[in-house]
């Protein structure tokens, strides 16, 4: 025996959508609350803040050493 569309969907009760309108972005995926955070997170984000700066400054304060040197040297070679 085939059964039809009519007879599968009998029992189905009807359904309330948003009469084939796409579903709108804003309503399916919401920002998370940002977790409580303790005092360990909140110190360890300040040690983590003062180490990038001073990695930094490392950084630049090498390049100009490098840049002084590189001017030095080049500084001597014309000299000789």
């Amino acid at each position: 025996m085939k059964r039809s569309l009519q007879d599968l969907i009998q029992g189905v009760p009807p359904q309330r959508g948003n009469g084939g309108r796409y579903l709108k972005a804003e309503g399916t995926f919401k920002d998370m609350p940002e977790q409580p955070r303790t005092q360990l997170d909140k110190t360890t984000a300040a040690a983590k803040l003062i180490l990038e700066e001073e990695a930094r400054e490392r950084a630049a304060k090498g390049e100009r050493l490098k840049a002084a040197r590189a001017a030095r040297d080049a500084g001597a070679k014309n000299d000789e």
